[in-house]
């Protein structure tokens, strides 16, 4: 029997209101650059963000950068959305037909979003187009307060522990009564925490941002 999600996870499709996206370039048309320092015009030592750059990556995401392509390409892949606790929670849920597949949760940092996975679901489907042959069931979701997810509100502190439960009842509520966590910056505490206090989460791989000490 092939695997399906649970009725509480809704097929989801991304469409940003053209308002929207109306206001975010008119703010992007009205910003302005800093003015060119001594700094900002090193390209060759540690002197931050350039004023080239700058400049480039704005007339970029003005007159080169298509959105609409951006979520039609999003929307190829099953979106879902599921309520869990105070969370609208947002996943794309690639499944597998084998009952031996295994469930794996990718989750993303900060900043960041589901979107780091995207070249992966594709590797997956492209490797793997009948879900009869895929040998895992992946989840990739957006963290509370991150993208598509909502947060829980204000008034209340938020933490690790508390995302790490979401993500774990996700993949309970999801069928899966074992499963294999991985993430990378923020992601990684997740899986870290998820491996620690939940028995469904039987193994995890964190990658960690490298860091340089300079003596």
């Amino acid at each position: 029997m092939s695997y399906s999600p649970p009725p509480s996870a809704k097929p989801f499709t991304l469409a940003i209101p053209d308002k929207d996206l109306q206001e975010w370039r008119q703010l992007l048309q009205l910003s302005k650059l800093g003015p060119t320092t001594y700094e900002n015009t090193q390209s060759e030592q540690n002197f931050g963000v350039t004023q080239k750059w700058l400049s480039s990556t704005k007339d970029y995401w003005l007159n080169t950068y298509n959105w609409r392509a951006q979520e039609s390409h999003i929307n190829t892949l099953p979106n879902y959305r599921i309520p869990i606790e105070d969370i609208d929670l947002h996943f794309i849920g690639v499944f597998s037909s084998r009952k031996d597949a295994i469930p794996i949760i990718f989750m993303h940092g900060w900043p960041g979003s589901f979107i780091e996975f995207l070249p992966l679901l594709r590797v997956v489907q492209k490797q793997y187009p009948d879900a009869k042959d895929r040998p895992y069931h992946i989840v990739v979701p957006s963290l509370p307060g991150y993208t598509l997810s909502s947060s829980a509100g204000a008034d209340k502190n938020w933490t690790v522990e508390d995302s790490a439960r979401v993500m774990n009842t996700l993949m309970v509520q999801l069928g899966f009564d074992k499963y294999i966590a991985q993430g990378g910056d923020v992601g990684s505490f997740e899986a870290r925490v998820m491996a620690r206090d939940y028995k469904e989460c039987v193994g995890m791989h964190r990658e960690l941002a490298k860091r340089t000490t300079v003596r």
